[in-house]
């Protein structure tokens, strides 16, 4: 076989149960991929021992010659972004303060993946406390871009992104405050997905900010973005933040796209500050929407200048609150950009944080009603391509921002909302860097952002490039 780069979960799973391909071959070839590039784009905190997955490939194996029904993901190879929880590895947040810490029980999304037989390869690097757009960490070193080393992968969710871009593994988890699945996801080239607030249990995450996270699946295309949300989506009456709401059937639905759509592009903020190859990617590929018969107009969120202090406010708080007592005793042992974020969430007022809460409620108010026009929102999910690790400015639109501004800019207002979001490929750089489209819908809407980025993707091959590392 060619290596794991070039199966996707639905080719794996159906190849598996057919036996035209063994689970010990598949999950070989990833464990190759991962012996021959780890050390070089620093992507895994902890391997699970190469002889025990490979046991546990041959148990799938055999299950399916005896005849026993398979799981939807039995054979699958998949990454733990390093805050979720295992009985089995330590969870460290890639942090100096967690080295070694391990807990009694899993992720209540990590107990449903081992049930529906997905194979767990490892704890995959997050920027330390899932607290930054990069996955460059003081502690565990930088990690770094399939596309090109010298630039970032994109975080918190960096190691889950590279990992699944390198052929490590088929898919893997991540978690979004401000688009940390987002971000790594554009910038390596694949597909991420963050659903809709309380769709996917966070119990057994560590968390950044409660009211503001959000679990999902990072994927080389969108189908297997489908079979990821079908196992991992439900109702946990021990989560606080979980809604119960009825699962639709993504796998058997993301491929029926709806013969009518409207496609909101919104006037504010999104594309005020656009570099020019992102723009021009982004164009082509509302062009290619509407190539489906798709009605493509403008839609109107005028208070979205606000929702960066809001989010500010509302992460900043909640997150040092989070993290009081941790700093209390081991502020040390912090990174020197993590600790500088968690001192100065300690000096917000209650009055800041209260007035951020009425600031989101107006714009999730907005969202509400522009979805009453449209089915969906395109942006570009990331206004510029990926940066160099030492960049911490950058050029757009002849202003100069931070590397953190940019990066996040055109994330977190969902995260604001709790709308789910889907990115998707959409394009390269001249220098071969990958450039991403956004998809927002309405809350639980996940089936119609899944079935619209599979017809693009049917359309287009830019999900299916390697990386040059691989």
């Amino acid at each position: 076989m060619n290596g794991a780069r070039s199966f996707t979960i639905r080719e794996a799973r159906d190849g598996i149960r057919s036996g035209a391909l063994s689970s010990v071959e598949l999950m070989e070839a990833c464990l190759d991929a991962a012996d021959r590039l780890d050390n070089k784009l620093n992507v895994f905190v902890t391997r699970v021992d190469r002889e025990v997955l490979l046991q546990q490939a041959a148990h799938i194996d055999r299950r399916r010659k005896t005849g026993i029904e398979l799981g939807p993901l039995a054979g699958v190879p998949i990454a733990l972004k390093d805050i979720y929880f295992t009985s089995d590895l330590p969870t460290t947040a890639s942090s100096k303060v967690l080295a070694g810490h391990r807990t009694t029980e899993d992720a209540f999304t990590v107990t449903k993946l081992r049930q529906s037989g997905a194979l767990i390869v490892g704890k995959v690097q997050t920027h330390e406390f899932a607290y930054g757009p990069t996955t460059v960490n003081e502690f565990a070193g930088p990690s770094r871009n399939p596309w090109n080393p010298d630039h970032v992968p994109g975080g918190s969710s960096g190691g889950s992104a590279i990992a699944v871009a390198t052929g490590m593994c088929l898919g893997a988890t991540g978690s979004d405050t401000g688009g940390s699945i987002r971000h790594p996801s554009a910038f390596c080239g694949v597909t991420g997905l963050k659903p809709t607030y309380g769709l996917i249990s966070r119990r057994g995450i560590l968390s950044l900010s409660w009211s503001l996270d959000h679990a999902g699946p990072i994927t080389r295309t969108v189908e297997d973005a489908a079979f990821m949300l079908q196992v991992m989506a439900g109702f946990d009456p021990l989560d606080p933040g979980s809604i119960e709401v009825p699962i639709a059937d993504y796998v058997a639905g993301v491929g029926h796209a709806p013969g009518s759509l409207r496609v909101g592009i919104p006037r504010e903020h999104f594309l005020d500050l656009v570099d020019a190859e992102v723009r021009e990617a982004f164009d082509a590929s509302l062009r290619i929407l509407d190539g489906f018969g798709w009605k493509i107009e403008e839609v109107s969120i005028p208070n979205l200048r606000y929702a960066l202090g809001a989010e500010l406010a509302i992460l900043s708080a909640e997150a040092s609150s989070y993290h009081r007592e941790m700093m209390r005793v081991h502020a040390d042992d912090v990174s020197s950009d993590i600790r500088k974020e968690l001192d100065s969430g300690m000096v917000l007022l209650a009055t800041d944080y209260l007035l951020a809460q009425r600031v989101r409620r107006i714009i999730a108010q907005e969202f509400r009603a522009a979805f009453q026009k449209i089915d969906v929102l395109a942006t570009p999910t990331i206004p510029i391509p990926a940066p160099r690790i030492d960049q911490s400015d950058v050029q757009i639109g002849g202003q100069t921002i931070s590397v953190l501004s940019a990066i996040w800019r055109n994330t977190y207002p969902t995260n604001l909302t709790g709308s789910p979001a889907l990115c998707i490929p959409c394009g390269f750089t001249e220098g071969g860097l990958p450039i991403s489209l956004q998809l927002i819908g309405r809350n639980f809407d996940e089936l119609t952002l899944l079935q619209v980025g599979h017809r693009f993707q049917l359309e287009t091959d830019w999900h299916s490039r390697t990386p040059p590392a691989v």
